[in-house]
C-alpha cells in the first residue's frame, strides 16, 4: 500500500505568521518562493505533519521543509492529468536523502504504482490503487495544504503568485 497525506495537529497552539507582499518582488518571484516559505512555516510551526509511507516502509524519512517542497510542487499538474483521465505521470521525490521516484501506469481499471530508489534502500514491489482511490489521496492531499497555509499563513496561501500553480 501506498499513502500520502498531511497531517494538522496542536490546532490550538498554532501561530499564524504573517509575511506582507512587500517580501517578494512579482518580476523576479515565482510560485516557488511562496511555496518555499509556507513549507517553512509548516516546518517551524511543527503543527502540520507530512506522512508517506509504502514499499515495504512504513514511515518513509520526510519534513516539510524540503520533501513537502519538492513534492507540492508537482501536484497541481498531477491533478490536472487525472482530470484528463491520464494516470501515467511520475511523483519524484528527489531532495537528497530520500531520493525516490514514484511511478504511475494505467493499466485496465487500475493504477500501477512502481517505487524506485535512487538509494540503498531497496523498495517492495510494485503495488496497484483504484483510480478512485489515487484521485481521492491526491485530492485530499492538496486541499489540506491549502487548507493548512490558509490556517498558518493566509497571506501566503492568498499570494497572487500561487494563482497559476493552484490551476496547475
Amino acid at each position: 500500500m501506498f499513502n500520502m497525506q498531511l497531517i494538522l495537529k496542536n490546532v490550538p497552539s498554532i501561530n499564524r505568521v504573517s509575511i506582507t507582499d512587500s517580501s517578494f518582488e512579482m518580476e523576479l518571484d515565482g510560485p516557488l518562493a511562496i511555496l518555499i516559505d509556507i513549507c517553512e512555516v509548516f516546518e517551524i510551526s511543527e503543527s502540520i505533519v507530512f506522512l508517506v509511507s509504502g514499499f515495504g516502509q512504513e514511515q518513509w524519512p520526510v519534513d516539510c521543509r524540503t520533501d513537502l517542497l519538492t513534492v507540492i510542487e508537482q501536484i497541481p499538474f498531477i491533478l490536472k492529468k487525472i482530470s484528463k483521465k491520464d494516470f501515467s505521470f511520475q511523483l519524484d521525490f528527489y531532495e537528497q536523502g530520500i531520493e525516490r521516484l514514484l511511478i504511475f501506469e494505467e493499466e485496465n481499471n487500475q493504477v500501477r504504482v512502481t517505487c524506485v530508489s535512487h538509494t540503498n534502500w531497496t523498495p517492495d514491489d510494485a503495488i496497484y490503487i483504484e483510480k478512485d482511490e489515487l484521485l481521492m489521496m491526491f485530492e485530499h492531499f492538496y486541499d489540506h495544504f491549502l487548507e493548512y497555509s490558509q490556517i498558518l499563513c493566509p497571506n501566503l496561501a492568498d499570494h497572487i503568485l500561487l494563482n497559476d500553480w493552484k490551476k496547475g
